[in-house]
C-alpha cells in the first residue's frame, strides 16, 4: 500500500512559477515569479530585494585592468521606471550582449518566452535612457583555480562551448 500523501497544504513550488536569474555585474538575484505575473510587480520584488540587500548600492563591475572592486557604489533607483530589463541575443552565449525589453503594462514572463532559469540582465537607468547591460561572468583565474600558463582556464568555464572532451584529458 503507497504512503499516505499529506493533505494539509504544501509549501511546494507551484508548477507555473520560474525561477528568473536577474543579473547586473558580478551581482545576480534569483527570484520565483508566477509566469503570469506583469513585469511590474517583478521589477517592485527586485527592487525590494535589493534595497533590502543593498542599501548602500551595487558593486561596479571591475574593469579590465584592475580586478579590485572600487567603493564607488552604484545607487540604487527609488523607482521601478528607473529600472531597465534586457534578455540575451544568444541565449547559449550571455557573453553576446543584451537585447533591451520594451515592456508594457500586462507584459509577463510568459507572454516574453521567459523559461525556468531564464537569464534577464538589469541597468539603472540615469539621465539618458541609453546605456549598456554590465554582466560579469566569472571565472576560474578569479579564485586561483586556473593552471600556470593556462590563459584559456576562464575561457572553458564560461564558454561552455565544445564537446568537452578536451577538458576532460586534461583533468
Amino acid at each position: 500500500m503507497p504512503p499516505k500523501r499529506n493533505s494539509s497544504t504544501s509549501t511546494l513550488q507551484n508548477p507555473s512559477d520560474l525561477t528568473l536569474l536577474f543579473k547586473h555585474t558580478t551581482h545576480t538575484i534569483l527570484l520565483l515569479v508566477p509566469t503570469t505575473q506583469p513585469f511590474t510587480q517583478i521589477l517592485t520584488s527586485l527592487l525590494f530585494v535589493l534595497q533590502e540587500r543593498y542599501p548602500d548600492g551595487l558593486n561596479p563591475p571591475s574593469t579590465s585592468t584592475t580586478t579590485t572592486q572600487t567603493n564607488r557604489k552604484t545607487p540604487l533607483p527609488s523607482s521601478i521606471q528607473d529600472i531597465a530589463l534586457g534578455i540575451p541575443l544568444d541565449l547559449y552565449e550571455p557573453k553576446k550582449g543584451w537585447s533591451e525589453l520594451q515592456l508594457g503594462l500586462g507584459d509577463t514572463p510568459e507572454s516574453l518566452g521567459l523559461k525556468e532559469g531564464g537569464l534577464v540582465a538589469f541597468r539603472f537607468l540615469a539621465g539618458d535612457s541609453e546605456g549598456d547591460f554590465e554582466v560579469q561572468w566569472p571565472s576560474y583565474e578569479e579564485y586561483g583555480e586556473g593552471e600556470d600558463g593556462d590563459e584559456d582556464a576562464g575561457e572553458r568555464m564560461v564558454g561552455g562551448g565544445g564537446s568537452g572532451e578536451e577538458e576532460e584529458d586534461e583533468l
